[in-house]
């Protein structure tokens, strides 16, 4: 070994001393402090961008929602904020329509729509969400066929009118017009986002009436619909007199009950002969409106008139002694009126203002135009009104015996309602007004569905959970149709079992 090999191992067996330690420590606590400052520098930053980025989120999420598409319907991206909007309105619709059955539905306005069950699989949001996407595909068709056309309209001012509305909904409630329309639309609508929309929907709804022109059915169709479905229509007059079993007790027993019955029964056969001296006379009655154990035998197309009967009526234990008079179609017309429910001015105003001009329908339906409210017909006309579709007062004015074309007047309603009406004349028989408006709307329906049918909807970020549910529901309905297929359904050769296609 060599000298300065030996003295290596010397210093490698050097003795630490007490100072050595200490200066060891030292050397560790820099960089233990280094190292801590290194993580703090660090973790500093992170927290800096998080804090960036949570501000920024606000704006984000708004730019998304407004316009990052949502889904895709026919092609065309809707934003988050488009999607609340349409959504809003179905759920505020259904709430409308069936407020007082919702409890019966099990949906509670108040809670979560997601965390409550519409059926087995959808949830009520997934169920609204269905019916959104379901309008939207049609809106969305009539828009890419008005578009087609060329069809242009002002929707200026049913967007003005759609603004004035929800500002003077907030003031009424309180609250700032930006809130109202957040609460009542999503937490990203503003007033000039939702009035495009609103703009949209009214464009959409001027080309579907437009078209629907063309939907209208014919004398002939409309009379072809009426013979084949008589009696929904006809109406009938007839003598009845109602027989009940009187038992002696609550507690009767069944040879009571039966003798109680059989007298109920002989007073009924005993008034059947005289029933037009002594039961009581019904006129002009619907089918839909009559008792359900004798309306068969009054629209029975055998019936002629003076014919009589005794029908029972079990479950109330009771007999029903009838006289037929006759049948018929009901006859009554209907009405044409103009009408114009002030939103600011005094009904009497608008009145006066029309009896200082013109003063003719045409100058009526322009002020109807003018004064009347977003959801007011074009020119304030209404075809086709009954006295059972309107208020009393309504009816009381509108089918008073010396009404007249022409004829004007101010109608107020126990609800608060006020009306300017202008009186067009009479219009169709109820039964004409009511086979046309069924056969409209079946012809609007068919069209429509054919839109919706065609529709193509694409949720690529899977925001909608309905379409998975619906998408697992024909699966297993295939499957289920591919075990039907494999099972001998005839008992016979396999030649008769039922194939794939069949089921199809």
């Amino acid at each position: 070994m060599s000298d300065k090999e030996i003295k290596k191992e010397q210093e490698k067996e050097k003795v630490v001393t007490r100072y050595d330690r200490k200066m060891q420590r030292r050397e560790e606590e820099k960089r233990k402090e280094q190292q801590q400052k290194n993580i703090a520098t660090a973790v500093g930053a992170v927290v800096v961008i998080a804090l960036v980025v949570f501000a920024a989120s606000f704006p984000i999420r708004t730019y998304l929602a407004t316009h990052e598409p949502y889904v895709t319907i026919n092609g065309e991206d809707i934003t988050k904020v488009e999607f609340d909007y349409n959504y809003n309105n179905v759920v505020s619709n259904y709430v409308n329509q069936n407020g007082s059955w919702l409890s019966y539905f099990g949906l509670d306005v108040t809670q979560d729509f997601a965390t409550q069950m519409y059926s087995g699989n959808l949830s009520w949001k997934d169920y609204f969400e269905e019916m959104t996407v379901e309008n939207m595909k049609k809106t969305k068709g009539l828009k890419t066929e008005a578009d087609a056309a060329g069809y242009v309209y002002d929707a200026a001012k049913e967007v003005e009118n759609f603004k004035n509305s929800i500002k003077d909904a907030a003031k009424s409630a309180e609250t700032s017009t930006k809130a109202y329309v957040k609460q009542l639309y999503g937490q990203y609508a503003t007033v000039d986002r939702i009035s495009d929309y609103m703009a949209e929907t009214a464009r959409v709804n001027a080309y579907f009436k437009e078209i629907s022109e063309g939907m209208k059915a014919s004398d002939e169709e409309i009379d072809a619909y009426y013979q084949e479905n008589k009696a929904d229509y006809d109406a009938v007059d007839y003598y009845v007199a109602t027989f009940s079993a009187e038992f002696p007790s609550e507690e009767a027993t069944d040879e009571e009950i039966d003798a109680a019955m059989d007298d109920a029964y002989g007073l009924a056969l005993a008034a059947e002969d005289n029933l037009m001296d002594e039961g009581d006379l019904h006129t002009n009655v619907k089918q839909a409106d009559v008792e359900y154990e004798i309306s068969d035998w009054l629209f029975d197309e055998s019936r002629r008139s003076g014919d009589t009967t005794v029908i029972d009526d079990a479950d109330n234990n009771m007999y029903y002694a009838l006289h037929f008079v006759k049948r018929y179609r009901d006859e009554t017309l209907t009405a044409n009126v103009r009408v114009v429910v002030p939103e600011e001015m005094d009904g009497q105003a608008i009145l006066d203002e029309w009896n200082s001009g013109e003063a003719t329908e045409e100058s009526f339906a322009e002020l109807c135009d003018k004064y009347g409210g977003s959801n007011s017909a074009e020119g304030g006309l209404i075809e086709g009104v009954t006295k059972s579709g309107v208020s009393t007062e309504l009816a009381d004015w509108i089918f008073a015996d010396d009404r007249t074309a022409g004829d004007t007047g101010i109608v107020s309603t126990e609800g608060g309602y006020t009306y300017v009406i202008y009186y067009v004349g009479q219009g169709d028989p109820e039964w004409k007004s009511e086979i046309a408006g069924t056969l409209l709307s079946e012809a609007q329906t068919e069209y429509t569905d054919a839109l919706a049918e065609n529709a193509v909807v694409e949720d690529k970020k899977g925001k909608l959970n309905y379409l998975k549910v619906r998408a697992q529901e024909e699966a297993s309905d295939a499957d289920d149709a591919d075990d039907v297929g494999g099972e001998d359904v005839s008992g016979g050769d396999t030649e008769d079992m039922v194939s794939d296609s069949d089921v199809e």
